[in-house]
């Protein structure tokens, strides 16, 4: 394919008959030097200032004069998409397409109040959390008057953390009644609605008061855009396509390289079954859900890519067998994927990993709300990776999250940077790595973390879990280095014996009494033991405020020190956190030195950019 800007009105679809051999796989991708473009979208022209009395009386006055307009349909546009409910539970794939509208390349906020931050919700009248009604809509009391101006909304929507600041979810709203201040929606949320939670309105003509604030009457098709500069001098994009634009299944030895998919409403690239299929030095950008979807298959690689600006997640990945230990052999290397879970702003990481034996390394992951990395399952490996500017809205999360199933075994967390994570919020916290709800066995060796242990969480927390090993890492200007929420031998044996750990253990047909786990993890036959018994070794915090939280006596610590002052990095203004070589610590004790210079995107001719720039967004660590 030659370089140039191609217009991708449908899927892309390879089947088992398009696969290429080991000895010559079949190569669609650019030829050096050129970088073809395949949009999913058209360019919207024709804007005018907004001269309908009816719509002016709608706008904010402070708006009035600043709002221009453009007419879809009559450029062709007739298909304007739909709003769903997009969030907690629902970031998977498929997730609900997504429309955003982008002026000079940048995703522009659909219309929302407020502008930044949240309100609150009010007294609870239906869907109440924690009762009988918590899966029902919701129904509660909304502060001031502001939604007595928007009687001629008809698809007014809300963004809020309903009942916990990790579970957010966007809903509609069944009805506003200003009289008495009171907020119905469609949809119920996750866990109820809870009085105090943080939530915001958007999808309001109403509200288009600030530069780049947009709204679409579907209608109509008329869309209404506060332009931040000159939109005669500006290319605006409306993007159409509502499906992947490159699905593979069960395609074998293809490659798929330098191209550039933009413009999308759903995925970048589907590829589920198959074997070794490449996509390398690919652009995935200004997508309405994920980036790329890895389902089954084995021995994937994505090379080199450059994914960002998505709705969902970034790179959702699953392979291997569960029940049969078999290795999945996924490769995700030498990605950057940033600025993404934009619309669902939870559980869409950049990286989504499941099944067994897959490897993440030398990716360079960063800005989101939510975390930055989910793992489930079994060997998997993660190193070299640079994670920071996570997390910054939601609490309870980290850089890394696993949950909920004490069997995973073989995952090693090694070698990675973590930096700059945390809100600020101070009702559980934010962490680097996280293992949470028993998660065990997990060996975390030659990590770096720096500025991530916020509210009551360390930089490593590990809530309920055992036999994890935490070996020669270090902590710099962390809040705690570690922290532990210990459940004691009577609760972990009681959540042994449930049906949600039990059901979690065995999903997949997999047996841990049986081989191949009895015979590769033995120490499964010990599951029932030594509840909050982990191997602390070798760690080393400087400047921390402890080294740890809530340690129940139970765990093995062994060599572990804490320092006040500089032990000797090479340039820590920098951020660059590796020991010279005269270091007292190398005297103090068994401290062994990390590749810190290793960590992070890599130099290769398969990159889709080179040199990498990207910088800490401002944010709770950087105002504190």
């Amino acid at each position: 394919m030659r370089g140039g800007r191609y217009n991708a009105g449908k899927t892309f679809e390879l089947t088992q008959e398009d696969s290429g051999t080991e000895q010559a796989p079949i190569v669609y991708g650019a030829f050096p030097g050129e970088n073809p473009v395949l949009s999913g979208g058209m360019q919207v022209k024709g804007f005018a200032p907004v001269t309908a009395p009816e719509i002016l009386a709608r706008l904010p006055e402070e708006a009035r004069g600043n709002v221009w307009q453009a007419d879809l349909k009559a450029q062709g546009i007739s298909d304007g998409g739909s709003l769903e409910p997009r969030g907690y539970g629902l970031s998977g794939y498929p997730c609900h397409p997504w429309v955003d509208l982008y002026f000079d390349g940048k995703p522009m906020p659909l219309a929302r109040w407020p502008n930044t931050g949240f309100v609150k919700v009010g007294a609870v009248y239906g869907g109440q959390a924690d009762t009988a009604e918590s899966g029902k809509p919701g129904a509660f009391q909304y502060e001031g008057d502001r939604p007595a101006r928007w009687g001629k909304a008809n698809d007014i929507w809300v963004f809020g953390f309903w009942s916990f600041l990790w579970e957010g979810r966007g809903v509609k709203v069944a009805s506003l009644d200003p009289e008495n201040r009171r907020l119905a929606t469609v949809q119920p949320s996750s866990y109820g609605f809870r009085k105090g939670q943080p939530y915001y309105y958007f999808n309001l003509l109403e509200e288009i008061d600030s530069p780049g604030e947009w709204y679409l009457d579907r209608e109509a098709g008329v869309v209404y855009l506060y332009p931040p500069s000159d939109v005669a001098k500006a290319v605006v994009e409306f993007p159409m396509l509502a499906a992947p634009f490159l699905k593979m299944a069960d395609v074998s030895h293809v490659v798929v390289r330098g191209l550039t998919f933009e413009l999308g409403r759903a995925e970048g690239a589907v590829i589920s079954g198959g074997r070794r299929n490449l996509l390398a030095g690919c652009t995935f950008r200004r997508l309405g859900t994920n980036g790329v979807i890895i389902d089954g298959g084995a021995d994937h690689a994505v090379l080199g890519c450059d994914i960002y600006t998505l709705g969902a997640g970034g790179l959702r990945v699953a392979g291997g067998d569960r029940k049969t230990l078999t290795a999945g052999g996924h490769v995700l290397e030498n990605n950057h994927v940033y600025d993404f879970t934009r619309v669902d702003r939870v559980y869409a990481p950049a990286v989504h990993l499941d099944g067994v034996g897959n490897r993440v390394s030398h990716n360079l992951l960063h800005d989101s709300p939510h975390h930055g990395l989910r793992v489930e399952g079994y060997d998997h490996l993660i190193e070299y990776n640079e994670i920071h500017s996570v997390v910054y809205e939601s609490d309870d999360q980290s850089g890394i999250d696993m949950f909920g199933n004490p069997a995973y075994r073989g995952n090693v967390i090694r070698y990675n940077f973590w930096h700059h994570i945390g809100s600020g919020h101070d009702v559980a916290g934010q962490a680097g790595i996280r293992l949470d709800d028993m998660i065990s066995g997990v060996l975390m060796y030659g990590n770096v973390f720096y500025r991530c242990s916020g509210g009551q969480f360390g930089a490593v927390q590990i809530h309920g879990g055992k036999d994890n090993l935490a070996d020669n890492n270090l902590f710099i200007d962390c809040k705690y280095a570690f922290s532990f929420s210990p459940w004691g031998q009577p609760r972990w044996e009681s959540r042994l014996d449930g049906k949600d750990i039990r059901a979690a253990i065995s999903r997949g047909g997999v047996d841990i009494a049986q081989p191949p786990h009895a015979t590769r993890y033995p120490d499964l036959a010990r599951l029932r033991e030594n509840a909050d018994r982990n191997f602390i070794w070798r760690n080393l915090a400087v400047q921390c405020g402890r080294f740890s939280v809530r340690e129940s006596g139970k765990n093995s610590l062994m060599d572990n020190h804490a320092l006040a002052s500089d032990p000797g990095f090479a340039n820590p203004a920098l951020r660059d956190f590796r020991l010279k070589d005269d270091s007292a610590v190398y005297n103090r004790f068994p401290f062994r030195p990390i590749p810190f210079e290793e960590i992070g995107l890599y130099a290769d001719p398969l990159r889709a950019t080179w040199p990498v720039k990207h910088a800490v967004t401002p944010h709770y660590y950087r105002e504190h």
